[in-house]
């Protein structure tokens, strides 16, 4: 391959440009016996000849240097490109985020970061994947992912650091016409023996269970389901009762029925949301202000 390089390529520019080699040596700032060498050392390593020299007329491109210089215009607008690229990188202003986020918590946020953090940081690509807690821990572990907005529920301290978004508090959810609609509160032991539907997702559901054994219940499950519009799906239509965390701004169903949120008397822990990352690759000056983005998202939910 040619050992071409872009200041051979910015001389030949300026030559073709100004029709000479005073006037190219001038235009870039340099000698003219230098712009001379760097033509001709073009020209020996390209096997082209990419000027006439006309005594009268200075340097006039050849056929060959007229299809070189459209090249080499290409090759200068791509350099100049990387150049930015590599300035927005030094500023962090540029770069890639791989995000990852608890797939139960991502219909409430996740578009609404990447939306708004595409106006923070145009130059900013985020890779975002909708994983399960174990998934998301098993890839911040493996440095598969930069970021994970997930529940703290049981994060190995030295394994993981996280900054605190929110904490979702436990609430009941009845079908309309369900005898515990009207009350505004309601004692988890009044539900003991209900139907319940769960919400069957990995950590969730420990929790959730947690909560039943330290109150000395046990559930009767009549359907449980991973997601959670299946869960409120199926209490709007009166299979049985459920307990979640996170709160939809509205009250209706995919299918078109209703779901009443009661609050319970019980001092439930609540689950923690944070966003978490390896202790091996803390976030830095690319990562810190989509933190505080994110954070500044929950806030606002």
């Amino acid at each position: 391959m040619s050992k071409i390089t872009l200041r051979q390529c910015i001389y030949f520019r300026a030559v073709a440009q100004t029709g000479g080699l005073a006037s190219a040596a001038r235009a870039v700032g340099i000698s003219q016996p230098a712009v001379a060498q760097a033509i001709r050392k073009l020209e020996d390593v390209s096997g082209l000849v990419l000027f006439r020299r006309l005594h009268a007329r200075g340097m006039v491109l050849t056929a060959q240097g007229i299809e070189f210089l459209r090249h080499a215009e290409d090759l200068l607008a791509s350099a100049d490109r990387v150049e930015r690229a590599i300035e927005g990188i030094a500023d962090n202003r540029s770069g890639t985020i791989r995000l990852g986020c608890f797939q139960s918590i991502a219909p409430f946020c996740l578009a609404r970061i990447v939306r708004g953090y595409r106006d923070l940081a145009p130059g900013v690509v985020l890779e975002v994947k909708e994983m399960l807690q174990d998934e998301l821990i098993g890839a911040l572990g493996r440095n598969e992912l930069d970021l994970a907005i997930m529940y703290d529920l049981g994060l190995d301290p030295d394994l993981f650091g996280w900054r605190a978004l929110t904490a979702a508090q436990p609430y009941l959810i009845v079908s309309c016409d369900h005898r515990l609609a009207q009350r505004p509160t309601v004692s988890l032991r009044e539900i003991a023996s209900e139907d319940y539907i769960l919400f069957d997702a990995p950590r969730s559901r420990e929790y959730f269970f947690s909560i039943f054994s330290h109150h000395g219940i046990n559930p009767r499950i009549a359907f449980r389901s991973a997601s959670i519009e299946s869960v409120r799906c199926s209490v709007a239509n009166g299979l049985g009762v459920s307990l979640l965390a996170m709160r939809p701004l509205s009250n209706q169903t995919y299918d078109g029925g209703e779901v009443v949120p009661v609050e319970l008397e019980e001092n439930l822990p609540p689950m923690p949301i944070v966003i978490a990352h390896n202790l091996d690759h803390a976030p830095g000056a690319l990562t810190v202000p989509f933190v505080d983005h994110c954070a500044r998202v929950f806030t606002g939910l």
